[in-house]
């Protein structure tokens, strides 16, 4: 029999399936509830996992293509081969779905790799959605989240300092359109400071590859740093911005009120 590979996608990647052999999880989910066999004897079709898809749709599926008579066309070994998404202790992100990276996995000593997790929840694709590929704000935040979970796991000394993170710089090179299919991260560490344990520095690289391409590649410098040193900072340049703002606020409303006179002292004399 033959077989055939299909590649899933979520829903707001509809126009990417049109024209290849892909469909989104609405789709896969109608065939999945049909009371009879959809194609009886044209063999399994391998069925691949691509982006924007929630942990949930993920289990979603596997639930209901256990019950589902059209089973037995379908190959879902892939889904249970999944990587776990990393949580939020390392990608500083509160809600899940808007973490976009996997648990990083050491390779040597400061090169790292993850694979990249799109949930079509996160907060980069509430609106803007052009096109097939995959926006490159998304990648962006994807480097930067697995900075972040390679520093945190890997890099930070067990000491009692609850540490922060401030970016000094960053620099983006794109190089090729991303597309809803898997591609990894590699994260690897240039430059890092250490000796001082209040302030940590960092210059990383991420480079982001799919089907064999580097589609983009990532730069960043940051330091981790006590964060109630920070907090203290923060606070002290808040309070000097919200005088320096209103001060200046105030300066326009005097002009205003000075042209106003003005002009009203003019239709007078008129």
């Amino acid at each position: 029999m033959n077989q055939r590979i299909v590649l899933v996608v979520s829903d707001k990647f509809s126009a990417y399936v049109q024209g290849k052999d892909a469909m989104t999880y609405s789709n896969l989910r109608g065939i999945l509830s049909l009371p009879i066999p959809l194609l009886p004897n044209q063999g399994r079709t391998v069925l691949v996992p691509g982006q924007g898809l929630s942990d949930e749709n993920v289990q979603t599926l596997l639930d209901e293509a256990s019950r589902s008579p059209n089973l037995s066309q379908f190959d879902f070994s892939l889904w249970h081969q999944l990587p776990g998404r990393a949580p939020s202790s390392l990608t500083h992100k509160h809600r899940p779905e808007n973490t976009l990276i996997s648990m990083p996995v050491r390779q040597t000593a400061e090169t790292f790799t993850m694979q990249l997790m799109i949930d079509e929840r996160c907060e980069l694709m509430q609106d803007h959605q052009s096109g097939q590929h995959v926006q490159g704000m998304i990648l962006i935040e994807a480097a930067r989240q697995g900075m972040l979970a390679v520093v945190e796991q890997f890099f930070l000394p067990e000491n009692d300092i609850d540490y922060a993170f401030v970016l000094n710089d960053m620099g983006v090179k794109y190089n090729n359109f991303a597309f809803p299919v898997s591609a990894s991260i590699e994260c690897r560490i240039l430059e890092q400071s250490t000796d001082n344990p209040r302030r940590l520095t960092f210059v990383t690289e991420a480079v982001v590859c799919q089907c064999g391409v580097e589609v983009s590649s990532l730069t960043f410098t940051f330091a981790a740093m006590d964060k109630a040193r920070i907090g203290k900072r923060e606070a002290s340049m808040a309070s000097k911005a919200q005088k320096w703002h209103l001060s200046a606020v105030d300066d326009q409303l005097q002009q205003i009120g000075a042209v106003d006179f003005n002009d009203l002292r003019r239709v007078d004399n008129f």
